[in-house]
């Protein structure tokens, strides 16, 4: 199984020969083998990348991002059907059961809460874990009172700071869009690869928003990349105000840090496909027993 993330921030030519990515750089060659890489960030937009190698990491169905002029992801290669069976699954996916969509929504709130909780516990950050806990305890199904959002906000606040929002142009946010972009793309891969479709979701419905499926199933997994970033950002020595090639290779390497799945550890990166083929499951057959969701594994 494909195990590699690969940034590649400088290159003049990028080539497939004999099943390797051949990465040119000036003088130096650098060679990957292709099997081993699951997710491709290119970073130089002086880069050439022959169409060759474009269409076999989209036959491969690796994930490959292209960041902008202030080092974000700003586009994916998205691949027009992967499986064999894409109209059958397609319909499936249109016919859903209404109370299998509300049940495994109200367990990604849970779980999601649950990983926010322990992310807040691990750093011993304890004062509202009080308030999480209830409002975890008297989560309704379908989150109809909108627990996942209360919390949410209690818990970035605790997390980075009383002055923290969302969205502000700063260092922590500008981490976390980058590790969400590069983990959301994953996840909006494999669900082509299974035969879905990435816009349809079950909680997500913004007609605008090509990936509202990925923004559902990506929820239960985003605590567990922020306290990878929150780890990253504590190890920081030096004032840095935005995103350096240093940084961005030590937030790609966060979807290699492991998780706990099924009572196994994995990759983060390889446990998104083994849950979203579990979730496809339970859709599909209603049946809650293949179900389990991905737990923070602390470090601290």
């Amino acid at each position: 199984m494909a195990f590699r993330s690969v940034l590649i921030e400088k290159a003049t030519r990028i080539n497939l020969d004999l099943n390797h990515v051949i990465i040119a750089c000036g003088e130096d060659t650098y060679s990957l083998f292709l099997d081993e890489i699951s997710i491709l960030v290119i970073s130089d937009p002086r880069a050439y990348v022959s169409l060759r190698l474009l269409e076999t990491l989209l036959e491969r169905g690796i994930t490959v991002l292209f960041t902008n002029s202030s080092h974000m992801p700003i586009g994916e290669l998205s691949s027009m059907c992967l499986h064999s069976r894409g109209v059958k699954r397609l319909k499936q996916q249109l016919t859903w059961s209404q109370d299998s969509i509300s049940y495994l929504w109200t367990e990604i709130v849970r779980h999601k809460i649950q990983n926010q909780r322990d992310v807040l516990d691990n750093l011993k950050k304890w004062d509202k874990l009080d308030k999480i806990n209830q409002l975890l305890k008297t989560l309704e199904e379908n989150d109809p009172t909108n627990h996942e959002g209360i919390v949410s906000r209690i818990y970035f606040r605790e997390l980075f700071g009383s002055s923290f929002r969302r969205f502000q142009e700063d260092l922590p946010n500008a981490c976390l869009n980058f590790i969400y972009q590069v983990l959301r793309s994953k996840i909006s891969q494999v669900i082509v690869c299974q035969g879905y479709h990435p816009s349809l979701g079950i909680h997500h419905y913004n007609e605008f928003n090509n990936y509202n499926l990925a923004d559902d199933l990506i929820e239960v997994f985003r605590p567990i990349l922020d306290y990878y970033v929150f780890l990253l950002l504590a190890e920081e020595k030096e004032s840095v105000s935005f995103l350096t090639p240093l940084w961005k290779e030590k937030l790609l390497d966060i979807v290699n840090r492991r998780v706990l799945y099924k009572g196994k550890e994995y990759k983060i990166h390889t446990v998104a496909e083994f849950f979203l083929q579990d979730i496809f499951r339970f859709l599909a057959t209603g049946d809650i027993s293949v179900l389990d969701f991905p737990k923070l594994i602390c470090i601290l």
